[in-house]
């Protein structure tokens, strides 16, 4: 365990944190004091995507070209969160990577491959279509003039990290417009030397009920029951028609 945690460049507290067990624990583990519990076995293989065999028999066994394959799937599969509170953070270190990989990662089914973020929106700017403090899942934008106009991105600039539609400016080429799908705010541009990292919206991840939708729906059936009710009772007044 201890020459995959180095492999993987991660200090203990790192490797502690993202197994769900504290820095002493593996200290332990680690030492030979205690012995790894299957629950724990379990969970380093599906957080790193390695074969239990390595934990229990040892990694030693593995030439580097199978670590390899690991550590690629390693690199793709997993997918880093940037939280809300990180936003600052995330601004002055995202082009250091050993920042990345103290994020926490997650697996999402469909984007395997590729060079992914999550990044967890913060303010209702892009209400109805992202809601506060909805995770939004974005890949990485290279060319940005091969982004369609209109396109939802997450954006970072040296001043923050907004969620926008982004708009080319047709006579400015180096400025860049991003608009909001709520009415209430303003489209305001931003110079293309501002922006550090655009990060294209592919899909979103919400624990939010459509609340909005549920609340119009029972409108509209108590509406169909009013206007059933009407015609029963226009039927039992008016005189059938001959």
């Amino acid at each position: 365990m201890t020459a995959l945690r180095e492999k993987l460049n991660l200090s203990q507290q790192e490797f502690a944190d993202k197994i769900g067990i504290t820095q002493g624990a593996l200290s332990q583990l680690e030492s030979g004091k205690s012995t790894l519990s299957l629950s724990t076995i379990t969970k380093i293989s599906q957080v790193f995507n390695v074969d239990c065999n390595w934990l229990i028999l040892g990694i030693e066994g593995y030439d580097d070209s199978h670590f390899q394959s690991y550590q690629k799937v390693l690199g793709t599969s997993f997918i880093p969160l940037v939280k809300e509170e990180a936003h600052a953070g995330y601004i002055d270190q995202c082009n250091d990577e050993g920042y990345i990989k103290t994020s926490d990662v997650y697996k999402i089914p469909g984007f395997e491959n590729g060079n992914y973020r999550l990044f967890e929106v913060e303010g209702d700017s892009m209400l109805p279509t992202i809601r506060p403090r909805e995770t939004v899942i974005t890949e990485q934008v290279k060319d940005i003039t091969q982004l369609e106009n209109g396109s939802v991105c997450v954006v970072v600039t040296k001043d923050g990290i907004i969620a926008k539609r982004l708009f080319r400016h047709d006579t400015n080429p180096i400025s860049y417009l991003f608009k909001s799908d709520n009415p209430e705010y303003k489209t305001y541009s931003i110079q293309g030397d501002d922006i550090l990292e655009i990060w294209h919206v592919k899909a979103k991840i919400s624990s939010i009920t459509d609340q909005e939708s549920y609340i119009q729906n029972q409108r509209f059936q108590s509406i169909e029951n009013e206007i059933r009710q009407l015609k029963e009772h226009i039927s039992r007044v008016l005189p059938p028609q001959t």
